[in-house]
């Protein structure tokens, strides 16, 4: 069995935080950009290696003599969270890739506030998928953390 080395409280849960927030900032930042289909078909064919990469990067870049120091697991759990945000993505981009282009026309059309579109038209129609990219973006962070935290100790 591997020892494992004692963490102060709370630092799972502040990595596996900046693993999601920075997960959701990758998001907005896809979900803002230009909704073509071969973003979507990239996305798709990054998506499994991006989850590979983020698991296996605190065994490439940290050895177990460095690793306390910080911000370098800091910033691995950024960069892990930017690789993961394909699972939070995927979800709301199948729906917006193949969603009716005039649906927010017409909203406009009708007399439709900003707040009203978003309400009555988007949140419904991507409730489910944001719950299950969130769901599933929230137990790759942990995983994530897991993997940068769960290192062996150094030997004699």
């Amino acid at each position: 069995m591997i020892p494992l080395p004692d963490f102060p409280p709370g630092v799972i849960a502040t990595h596996a935080i900046i693993a999601f927030a920075s997960a959701v900032l990758m998001s907005a930042l896809c979900l803002a950009t230009s909704r073509a289909r071969i973003w979507y078909f990239l996305t798709i064919a990054f998506w499994i290696p991006d989850i590979v990469v983020a698991f296996l990067l605190p065994s490439l870049v940290l050895s177990s003599e460095f690793f306390p120091q910080e911000p370098i697991p800091t910033l691995i759990s950024v960069i892990q969270g930017f690789l993961i945000s394909p699972s939070l993505t995927l979800p709301l981009m199948g729906v917006l890739v193949n969603e009716q282009p005039n649906a927010t026309r017409t909203a406009r059309a009708l007399g439709a506030s900003w707040s009203d579109r978003v309400s009555l038209l988007w949140l419904p129609l991507l409730r489910r998928r944001m719950i299950l990219g969130s769901i599933a973006t929230a137990l790759l962070a942990i995983i994530m953390t897991f993997a940068l935290l769960w290192r062996p100790l150094a030997g004699p």
